[in-house]
């Protein structure tokens, strides 16, 4: 399949059954797309490879392409600039277990119970969290590599095993060739030998699996060898890494030369520490995309970049009445919060020669579920069912997409004990579940108790609540989400 026809064509929602599925009416198709332009179509070369990289814990406002005026982050941002930026993109879910199964299965995690994070099986138990992902679920590694992609996930898993779960199945369960994770995920791994030790303990204490030690400032540049690793070994077939880091993860242990540079430009030493570790990420990866120039794998590999939820909210690093590391932006709440904060993100596209470079999307509004379908598009992949997203590629063009399905959020389950929220300012804290249509978002708990309207196009920081203004908005939108919340995993 030529890559002019994979980007050809109209944004392709999700099927009808899907749609039902969800417990919502099939909307309107999306507004016709014409046929990309020469500068980003090419009829010329095989199928892109695909790194993703997911950052744990970074906020909307942290990159300095996205405002972040404390500290530079020139080689993410140079991507954006070579690239497509899209300012209205969402995480599956607030939290890192479950935000990472909406991107790896294309479903809203809630669907597939995840409603927190893998944690130890009592508390999983009692949340309503399963305690790995089923790995017979469609995802993205399993479905390019039935398409020839050669696959591997490095990095942060956070999808199963871990803590006192040592029967979880290993990352190649659910169609990698390979993989190297660390205590958030079993099989070969690196553990960390100065920060969460007690996590790294009780990961080696489980075996299964080859493991080794290193301070948490090596992980990210360890992680960028064990991807040119593989690149180097598959250069025979399109390849597909996913590249999950965790350098901006409280806490937060820079490279001395980082913290030295960022010294005097945080809020407090904690801050200090977020920004340094930040530096430190940006030039680990900006050397990896010189050692991919280098190979000659660059151009033609679509590097897709975003975070898998807002930034940490945690008490212990408001110093002196501080807010925590990391931004939101003008956005309300955090890591936690289903408030634009929580989940809203800025998500990079960079295929060099097949994208409107420099482009900012400021208006289509996109979801973690809608890789997978964007991915099987450009792989030449079906796309089962059940996928909730829709097919981003007209947008690597340059076209806006005006229209989607309803998107549904949920952190907790009905009927259990709700999940944390360690947020320490109540206005972030936010009702347990979510569903946006158009511009309108309405969150509310189980039992239709704290019920909020926002307009999110007028009003992103969501400081007016118009649920009793907008009865009729409000009803409609409560009945969506209450059919969606009917159809949850039990």
């Amino acid at each position: 399949m030529r890559i002019s026809e994979w980007l050809r064509g109209s944004a392709v929602l999700a099927t009808a059954s899907a749609i039902a599925l969800a417990g919502v009416a099939m909307p309107a198709p999306a507004t016709a797309q014409s046929s990309p332009s020469p500068a980003v179509a090419s009829s010329e070369g095989a199928r892109p490879n695909i790194l993703f990289i997911l950052v744990d814990d970074m906020g909307f406002g942290d990159l300095s392409v996205m405002g972040n005026r404390k500290v530079a982050t020139p080689n993410i941002d140079r991507l954006a600039q070579q690239g497509v930026l899209m300012t209205r993109f969402y995480d599956a879910a607030p939290i890192c277990s479950s935000s990472r199964a909406g991107f790896f299965t294309g479903r809203f995690p809630a669907e597939v119970s995840f409603v927190g994070i893998t944690a130890a099986r009592e508390k999983n138990a009692k949340l309503g969290q399963a305690d790995w992902l089923d790995p017979k679920l469609p995802n993205l590694a399993r479905m390019l590599k039935d398409a020839g992609y050669a696959t591997a996930h490095i990095g942060k898993w956070h999808l199963g095993g871990g803590r006192d779960i040592g029967d979880a199945p290993w990352p190649t369960a659910y169609g990698f060739d390979e993989s190297f994770t660390t205590f958030e995920g079993l099989g070969p791994r690196v553990l960390v030998s100065d920060e969460e030790r007690n996590l790294s303990d009780q990961s080696a204490e489980l075996g299964q699996g080859p493991f080794s030690w290193k301070v948490k400032k090596k992980l990210t540049p360890l992680y960028g060898d064990k991807t040119i690793d593989f690149v180097k070994r598959n250069k025979d077939k399109p390849w597909f890494v996913q590249l999950w880091l965790n350098d901006v993860h409280d806490p937060w242990a820079p490279a001395t030369k980082d913290l030295a540079a960022v010294r005097g430009k945080g809020e407090n030493a904690d801050d200090e520490k977020f920004l340094a570790s930040l530096v430190g990420m940006d030039r680990a990866l900006g050397r990896l995309i010189e050692r991919l120039e280098a190979m000659g794998e660059a151009q033609d590999t679509l590097i897709v970049l975003t975070s898998d939820n807002g930034p940490s909210p945690l008490k212990r690093y408001m110093k002196d009445g501080a807010t925590p590391p990391g931004s939101a932006g003008d956005l309300r709440g955090r890591k936690f919060s289903l408030y634009e904060g929580g989940i809203r993100q800025p998500l990079i596209l960079r295929w060099p020669g097949h994208v409107r470079a420099g482009h900012r999307d400021e208006k289509t509004i996109g979801h973690g579920v809608d890789l997978l379908p964007t991915f099987a598009r450009i792989a030449g992949a079906p796309v089962g069912a059940d996928a909730r997203g829709i097919d981003l590629t007209p947008v690597l063009a340059g076209e806006e997409i005006a229209e989607r399905p309803p998107m549904f959020w949920g952190y907790g389950k009905a009927g259990a004990p709700d999940q944390p929220n360690l947020s320490p300012n109540p206005r972030d804290v936010s009702p347990r579940f979510a569903v946006r249509d158009g511009d309108w978002k309405l969150l509310m708990n189980a039992g239709e108790t704290d019920v909020q309207l926002y307009d999110v196009v007028a009003d992103p920081g969501e400081a007016h609540d118009l649920a009793a203004k907008q009865p009729a908005i409000r009803d409609r939108l409560k009945a969506k989400l209450r059919g969606w919340m009917a159809g949850l995993a039990k």
